[in-house]
């Protein structure tokens, strides 16, 4: 069995890689049960109750990256944030956990013989995707169309994906697009996978109409530039996931 080592692990909260200020990530899910166990049982039985999911997050604290404290300790709107989890890194294939977080805690301690540290903890008000990265966080520069990635076979369970645009240059607007195939080729765009226009640092998270939607075996994206001039870039990061 090929372990893994946690130093890899990418962070990413709307328009920001959290990833060089973090040192430890915790994930988890947990389903609500309630027993229904009468008389005559020789085993306990129980119902599904309500599904729930949160995180937490531990690392140092800069003074300098004011966008971080803002986003972190300061702006609660961020209750419908878009966060993205990749425990074991962020190439192209690679896990990625995405969550819709409702409401987050924000903690600094200071001790006095070690750094200043921080503590987040995020909870989550939508199913979480368990996905795989199909664009790590990079720079492309004009109009570019990915490879495809093979998931290996079509499902019709629905999908989730989520964009954080870190940086753009130049005075264009770019659209992230996704796009499947049956077979690698004849790309045609998947309906709902266009996100919106950005200019700016930004993160969208985008969920198909039904969980009966389906997603063709094959999926690449489409990073589109309007205006601006040639050689201006965008650097992002894209994942999506397959509902289960």
């Amino acid at each position: 069995m090929p372990f893994l080592y946690g130093n890899k692990s990418s962070v990413y909260l709307g328009g920001l890689d959290l990833s060089p200020y973090l040192n430890a990530a915790d994930w988890s899910t947990e389903q609500d049960t309630a027993e229904t166990t009468a008389f005559g049982a020789s085993w306990k039985s129980y119902i599904a109750g309500v599904q729930g999911s949160k995180a937490s997050f531990s690392g140092f604290y800069d003074p300098t990256m004011l966008d971080i404290e803002t986003t972190l300790g300061v702006d609660w709107s961020l209750t419908t944030g878009v966060l993205t989890y990749c425990p074991r890194g962020s190439t192209i294939g690679d896990d990625a956990r995405l969550m819709s977080i409702s409401t987050a805690s924000y903690a600094q301690s200071s001790p006095v013989g070690g750094v200043i540290a921080v503590k987040w903890e995020p909870a989550t008000s939508a199913a979480v995707g368990f996905g795989k990265v199909l664009h790590p966080m990079g720079a492309d520069t004009n109009t570019t169309t990915g490879a495809g990635k093979d998931d290996a076979a079509q499902t019709t369970t629905g999908w989730s994906a989520h964009l954080h645009v870190t940086g753009i240059t130049g005075g264009g607007t770019w659209v992230i697009k996704l796009q499947d195939s049956t077979a690698d080729s004849g790309y045609g765009d998947v309906t709902g996978g266009a996100f919106t226009a950005t200019g700016a640092k930004s993160s969208q998270r985008l969920v198909s109409a039904t969980n009966t939607t389906a997603l063709k075996r094959w999926v690449k994206y489409v990073a589109t530039r309007t205006g601006g001039t040639a050689g201006d870039t965008i650097t992002f990061h894209l994942s999506y996931a397959r509902n289960s």
